[in-house]
């Protein structure tokens, strides 16, 4: 399940989803999980950042998957800095028609384990095959001389079915927009 507490897959082996986004139909297409595989920890320094200033479309090659291969990944901000998810228009993931959502810097300390908690929840997103690579845009008040983040997640192998999946999911799309 999204935004699960317990970050599991969302996919197993011969489960079956209808995937909706940037690159599949606008009724979306539907797939089988033949493979997952864990991905268990990454740390990408983007580098340093100028004050006040957004650093746009911060790709990171090494996130890139194979053909046909769904990533679902969550992420911690390592440094004091902002991220947010790099969408082009029209994907409105973490967006409203107003503004754009971000997640700052993961809070050290025990008290603020529930607020830890909360940001990896909601950083969890998906992403789809070779040529959608995330991008992120970065943030920080002051100049940084690192803007590091890490990663967590899974990637699943999917296989193209012609039977509708067992439920749909917006890999990088919000319902009525693709």
């Amino acid at each position: 399940m999204v935004y699960n507490t317990n970050f599991e897959p969302i996919l197993q082996v011969g489960h079956t989803v209808t995937l909706k986004g940037s690159s599949f139909a606008d009724v979306g297409d539907n797939y089988r999980c033949t493979a997952v595989d864990a991905l268990p920890y990454y740390v990408k320094d983007f580098g340093a950042l100028v004050a006040a200033t957004w650093s746009n479309t911060n790709e990171d090659t090494n996130l890139e998957l194979a053909t046909n291969e769904l990533g679902q990944l969550r992420i911690m901000v390592a440094d004091d800095i902002r991220v947010r998810l790099h969408n082009p228009t029209p994907v409105s993931k973490w967006r409203t028609t107003k503004t754009n959502f971000w997640l700052p810097q993961f809070p050290p300390g025990p008290d603020n384990d529930w607020l830890r908690q909360y940001y990896f929840k909601v950083s969890e997103f998906f992403y789809w095959g070779r040529d959608n690579k995330p991008a992120f845009d970065l943030y920080s008040v002051l100049a940084a001389a690192t803007s590091r983040i890490a990663f967590t997640g899974y990637k699943f192998k999917m296989e193209k079915i012609t039977t509708a999946g067992a439920f749909v999911l917006q890999v990088d799309s919000w319902p009525g927009i693709r």
